[in-house]
């Protein structure tokens, strides 16, 4: 039908077109139809010819009328819900404790996911009715159009390409935002923790071997010696050819080799072998332990009085020589294939608290066949302290690995009691037993091939350093000990008994220790991520309350709103339609807000948009604070 056909049409003339006939809540009581006519009724609904030959009785009307509000409950829940939903998602990856309870077996990851779906329905909520008020206020108008988006059809038919487009990108939005925030992974929250809660008991710390290496090289300790010292090897060893730079700072290698400085190395005490086997029995993956505990450490350190005091030090040196030439295993050398060969001077008696290592010449004139004298091992030989000295070490557990990961050691040593384990200890034959060792460590600073090396000093002290540490562990430290707290005693070399804790072998720690998971990284963008549904909420309903305050429509428009309202003699457009719901043509809806003596009504008309004169009929506006029937 042409639109000049009833774009005069007023509505104060509808009582002669009967379109307020069955509607005239004014001027017909409001009544239930008795049983006949109910039955009647239902014959017309049965047979629509029935009609023109009975009289259609009166139906109550049902509709509410309103006036339309600048803010409903309905939205400002629906906001508040968002925002509190963005607060909480914020709050389970930005707060440290609650990322850490939420980041056990990925429950963060759940919880922020469900905290998305429930913006998500906020904003479905919401948005429907802002592409609605932009539709009537800016948009073409078209039935198919606003049915595509109170359906959410994507693919309906003859959708305007940017309601198209738009309703496929709210429609990905949810999924691009699950995605999105899975990907802000790499993060980690930490939370200080009691170890004894977690162990059952107090933590020891001493001269152990770590995990898994307990069984090994207990006759000797040469398995702990490499060990420990590989790390280094692998770190301080050439590239090509290239040297890398030496340390300007303490640096650690390995579970428990510290470089203090490029003379001197400490190997660090380490916590109890079943401590750090429960610990990684309770972690998850990529859960781990940071402790951090005040321990002591075995330190060897470069002597400098071969330069500062060479005459009292080439004395000191002869007399120890001579003694030790004269004892079994004290004074030992292996030739290197080259003129030279490596010695190891180690004192007769207990105290093995000096160590005298070199690249003499291989001899040719000697005493003890394939020794260097001690007169020509003087000139080579270099002289390094080994003390117990209070140091601070942090460690890493993870379920398949425990490493050092920062130290320092005090420049004071340790009470005398504490360094018997140095001082008076018998049966060490490190000649014997580390001869081979040594030569595989630090032989290529006896060659050409690193022969006045920086790093020669920095290797020498952490060898002597391990082979202390080893060997002192495979024969009086927990390494050889069950597993237990009552820890026996030890006895120096003058029979003297000691506990564990007196001499340092084995002692508790009140360490320090922050319990690590992983979580969402704490990043600005994953918050924009988050916050870009709550964002939308509220530019929808500021934009309905505001910007679209007078558009002829509510949050509740939809199929009864224009049933309500409807124009019939408009409605022959859409014959045809009844089953399908589809139209050949893009069909119209004009909103006319309208008064008559019954009140403010809200009039809808169809038409086709392919009329000429379509495109210059604009909806209506509200009046404000007007109640529409």
């Amino acid at each position: 039908m042409a639109f000049s056909s009833f774009r005069t049409h007023n509505y104060t003339n509808v009582a002669n077109t009967g379109y307020d006939e069955g509607f005239n809540y004014a001027s017909n009581p409001i009544r239930v139809p008795p049983k006949d006519d109910q039955q009647h009724h239902l014959c017309e609904l049965n047979d629509p010819s029935a009609r023109s030959s009975h009289h259609r009785p009166s139906l109550k009307p049902l509709g509410v009328p309103t006036v339309k509000k600048r803010l409903h409950n309905s939205h400002v829940l629906a906001a508040v819900v968002s925002l509190i939903s963005l607060a909480l998602a914020i709050t389970a990856v930005a707060n440290g404790k609650m990322s850490w309870l939420l980041g056990q077996k990925n429950y963060q990851l759940i919880v922020v996911g469900f905290l998305l779906s429930i913006m998500n329905l906020c904003l479905g909520s919401t948005a429907p009715t802002l592409f609605l008020h932009v539709e009537a206020r800016y948009g073409s108008s078209t039935l198919q159009n606003y049915d595509g988006i109170l359906c959410n059809r994507v693919l309906g038919s003859r959708l305007d390409a940017l309601w198209r487009l738009i309703l496929g990108l709210m429609t990905i939005l949810p999924l691009g935002l699950s995605v999105a925030y899975k990907t802000f992974t790499g993060g980690h929250s930490m939370l200080a923790v009691n170890s004894a809660d977690y162990i059952g008991n107090t933590s020891y710390y001493g001269m152990f071997a770590p995990p898994g290496l307990q069984s090994l090289g207990k006759q000797t300790g040469t398995s702990l010696f490499f060990n420990a010292t590989l790390p280094f090897l692998v770190a301080a060893s050439p590239v090509y050819g290239t040297e890398p730079p030496i340390p300007l700072d303490t640096q650690v290698y390995g579970f428990n080799i510290l470089l203090l400085d490029n003379k001197t190395t400490a190997a660090l005490d380490i916590p109890q072998p079943a401590y750090i086997s429960t610990v990684q029995s309770l972690l998850a993956p990529g859960e781990s332990w940071g402790i951090t505990a005040r321990i002591a450490g075995t330190v060897a350190k470069f002597n400098y009085s071969k330069t500062t005091e060479s005459d009292a030090m080439n004395s000191t040196f002869m007399r120890r020589c001579e003694e030790a030439r004269a004892s079994s295993g004290a004074y030992t050398a292996m030739q290197m294939l080259t003129e030279n060969c490596f010695a190891l001077l180690s004192s007769q008696s207990p105290d093995q608290s000096f160590q005298y290592l070199g690249f003499p010449p291989f001899p040719n004139d000697h005493t003890l066949p394939g020794y260097p004298s001690c007169s020509t091992f003087s000139h080579y030989a270099q002289l390094y302290d080994i003390t117990r000295r209070p140091c601070t070490g942090s460690w890493i557990i993870t379920r398949g690995g425990f490493r050092l990961v920062s130290g320092r050691c005090a420049e004071t040593t340790l009470p005398p009691e504490k360094q018997l384990i140095i001082t008076g200890v018998t049966g060490t034959f490190f000649g014997y037993f580390y001869m081979s060792s040594l030569v595989e460590f630090l032989g290529p600073f006896g060659t050409s091939s690193r022969n006045g090396s920086d790093w020669e000093h920095s290797f020498m002290a952490t060898g002597v350093a391990a082979m202390l540490w080893s060997r002192i562990t495979v024969m009086y430290g927990a390494a050889n000990l069950a597993e237990t707290h009552d820890a026996p005693d030890w006895t120096s070399s003058n029979n003297t008994n000691f506990t564990l804790g007196d001499v340092g072998l084995m002692y508790p720690v009140n360490d320090i220790v922050e319990y690590t998971r992983p979580t969402l990284r704490k990043s600005g963008l994953l918050y924009f991520t988050l916050a870009i549904q709550p964002l939308l909420v509220l530019v929808s309903i500021t934009s309905i309350a505001y910007i679209l305050k007078s558009t002829p429509l509510d949050k509740d428009f939809g199929f009864i709103s224009v049933l309500s309202g409807i124009d019939r003699e408009s409605l022959d457009v859409v014959n045809g339609a009844s089953l399908s719901g589809n139209l050949a043509a893009k069909v119209k809806l004009i909103m006319r807000p309208m008064r008559n003596s019954q009140g403010d009504r809200i009039r809808y008309f169809v038409m086709p948009s392919s009329s000429t004169i379509t495109p210059t009929v604009r909806n209506g506006r509200l009046a404000p604070n007007t109640i529409y029937h």
